[in-house]
């Protein structure tokens, strides 16, 4: 499957799911109004899967998991609207992948801010960890604070 023609993935972060690449472009609201609140949902478990441990992925609820592949899902969908729901969840996509992939899908609402110190450069995810973003309530590190510049969110 090939990213929409119309939109533009130049410079968008890669994520590596079922051992293929796949742009993660800036998400449009028809994404975000899914992947924010998503992500809203999993904020109690997203600082245990932070730590990498295999025991934190084995305390997922399953609630929790499709929360994380309805998230990962959407997100793809700005750059593949092809991709059905149906379709995803026929990949074989490995549960290090789909957790790693969730750092990118935070970058990428624009609703949340990465801390310097773990920015990723070229924004790939390859089965790993996600990178933690900054956070000034103390919350996951995966999920950031929203913006607070000017009182508005970008």
């Amino acid at each position: 499957m090939n990213p929409d023609p119309k939109i533009d993935c130049a410079g968008a972060p890669v994520v590596v799911l079922a051992g293929r690449e796949w742009f993660v472009p800036v998400l449009a609201m028809r994404q975000v109004r899914v992947v924010v609140p998503g992500l809203m949902r999993l904020m109690p478990v997203l600082q245990d899967l932070q730590s990498g441990e295999a025991s934190a992925m084995a305390r997922l609820s399953e609630d929790n998991f499709d929360n994380i592949v309805a998230v990962v899902h959407a997100a793809l969908t700005r750059a593949y609207p092809e991709l059905t729901h149906e379709a995803f969840l026929d990949l074989p996509i490995s549960t290090p992948e789909l957790v790693a992939a969730l750092g990118v899908v935070t970058r990428q609402t624009g609703f949340f801010k990465p801390s310097a110190s773990t920015e990723q450069t070229e924004g790939e995810a390859q089965g790993e960890t996600p990178a933690p973003l900054s956070s000034s309530t103390g919350s996951s590190p995966i999920i950031a604070s929203a913006v607070e510049s000017d009182g508005a969110t970008s």
